[in-house]
Order: C-alpha cells, then sequence, then structure tokens
C-alpha cells in the first residue's frame, strides 16, 4: 500500500479513539478480550483440546440464521462467544469478558434486526474465527477476532448514528472497507449506501488523498490480507484466495504476483524458511 494511504489509515484509527462514545469503549474492550481468549482457545486446540462445544454452537447459529429467529440467533450468538472464552480457560477471563459482552448487548439486541435484515450475514461472519480456532491457527483466530468484532462495531455505529463512525465520506468508505473486503463490493453502492456521496467524487478521493484508483485499493486490501494468512496458517492457497474475495485462484495469483514479486507458494516458502 502507498504511504498515503497508510497515513490516510492512521488519522482514521487516530480520529476514532479522540471521539470514543460508550459504544466505541465497550466495543474494544470486548473486542481486546475476545481476541485474547481466541489466540488461547486456538492453543488449547493445537495442544488437544477437544473444539466440539465451539462446534456445536456454531451449527445451533446457523440454524437460527436459517429459520430468521432473532432471538435465537441472540442467544445463540451469546452461546457461541461463551464457548470460546470456555475454550481459551484463562482463570478470571470469564468475568470480565461477561461484564463487557453485557455493557454493548444492549446496543446489539436493539439493532440486530435494522444491521442485519439477512442473518445469514452475520452467521457467516462467524465462521473465519471459528475456523480458525479449530484449525488451532494462534494469530490467525486472534486476528479474526478483532476483525469481526470491529464489523459488528462498524455496522451498530452506522444504524445509530454513533459519533465515534467516521463522519467524511472517504473515511467511512476505508473504514467499512477493512471489514468488508473480501465481498463482492462495487464503487456505486459502496459511494450511496456507505459514503454518502456519488460515485464519481468518491473515485476522485480515492485518487486524491491515497493516491491509488479504488479498484487498486481494494485490491491491496485483499492481498495484503492474503499475505497474514500465508505467514500464519497452513490453509490452501485456493481456500485463502476465497476466504480475501476471489473466486478465481488464478486471478489471485496474478495479482499476489504482481504486488510481491512472487507466487503465493513462492511468498509462503520464503516466509516459512525465514522463521525456521
Amino acid at each position: 500500500m502507498q504511504l498515503g494511504a497508510r497515513i490516510h489509515i492512521g488519522r482514521i484509527r487516530k480520529t476514532e479513539t479522540m471521539n470514543q462514545t460508550p459504544m466505541k469503549s465497550v466495543t474494544r474492550l470486548r473486542a481486546t478480550l475476545e481476541s485474547f481468549a481466541a489466540r488461547y482457545a486456538a492453543e488449547n486446540v493445537q495442544q488437544g483440546s477437544d473444539p466440539q462445544k465451539l462446534l456445536k454452537r456454531f451449527q445451533k447459529l446457523q440454524i437460527a440464521s436459517e429459520k430468521g429467529d432473532y432471538r435465537r440467533f441472540a442467544n445463540d450468538d451469546r452461546g457461541l462467544h461463551q464457548a470460546i472464552i470456555d475454550l481459551a480457560n484463562v482463570p478470571g477471563l470469564a468475568q470480565s469478558w461477561q461484564a463487557a459482552f453485557e455493557a454493548q448487548n444492549a446496543f446489539r439486541i436493539k439493532t440486530i434486526k435494522e444491521c442485519w435484515p439477512d442473518l445469514s450475514v452475520l452467521f457467516e461472519s462467524h465462521r473465519p474465527l471459528v475456523d480458525a480456532i479449530v484449525a488451532g491457527s494462534v494469530e490467525e483466530a486472534e486476528e479474526e477476532a478483532l476483525t469481526h468484532l470491529d464489523a459488528i462495531w462498524f455496522r451498530l455505529a452506522d444504524a445509530t448514528h454513533d459519533q465515534s463512525l467516521p463522519r467524511d465520506p472517504l473515511s467511512r468508505a476505508c473504514a467499512y472497507l477493512a471489514f468488508h473486503f473480501h465481498e463482492s463490493i462495487r464503487l456505486p453502492e459502496l459511494a450511496k449506501q456507505i459514503a454518502g456521496c456519488s460515485p464519481g467524487h468518491l473515485a476522485r478521493l480515492f485518487r486524491d488523498t491515497l493516491g491509488l484508483g479504488f479498484s487498486d485499493y481494494l485490491i491491496e486490501l485483499r492481498i495484503q490480507k492474503a499475505a497474514n494468512l500465508l505467514r500464519q496458517s497452513n490453509r490452501p492457497i485456493h481456500e485463502i484466495a476465497a476466504r480475501v474475495g476471489y473466486a478465481d485462484p488464478s486471478r489471485f495469483t496474478i495479482h499476489f504476483r504482481r504486488r510481491f514479486g512472487q507466487t503465493p507458494s513462492e511468498f509462503r516458502r520464503r516466509f516459512v524458511r525465514i522463521v525456521t
């Protein structure tokens, strides 16, 4: 990513810190606790702990999403995250997490239908986190927990007009893309539904402020996420390509080689050599 993009994203994060609201503060606390828990849960699975309780909770969440049962989904969602805390098995963590969860719960229950009219979208947002824990991928699990909670916060903040959410079009667009880069995203919809401006204006903001067109910016986000997954996990390359938003693995390889000068396989081999 070009320097301008890094500086801009840093400015977004600094602004969020300066303008934190109760909802943002509570969500950050919960994200910190759950990323810590996800890391230890994955580590425990790696060392032989059974993740079946977590998988059963995940299955129950899927059933609730398929039935469109919001009350049941909310209960099963809590159960899923509780299962992660239990699997982490860190003394004192459960009490701290419960306090943070309850503090955020009022915001979550109030807006869940407005934020997620299709519960399958919210259900699928849990999959990368559960997969990483079950695979025993420690760093990946920690990162996926943070990403999941950040995405939840963005939807809640947008629905409640929370003041910690960036207000200018480019910051809103970049914040949204940071959590949804793996989805099929088109500039017109991003401009209208998220940034609140015309597609032409948003395109100019990307070029003039970040030095990257919208498509190149999105590719950069996806490729950087893929690079992290290649470092942190042993997932097949086609699975990583799909995880970051590429339906065509060959196109993913083309973009990856263009960015790093290596194929994904070469990149992974080099990293393994450096680590060992």
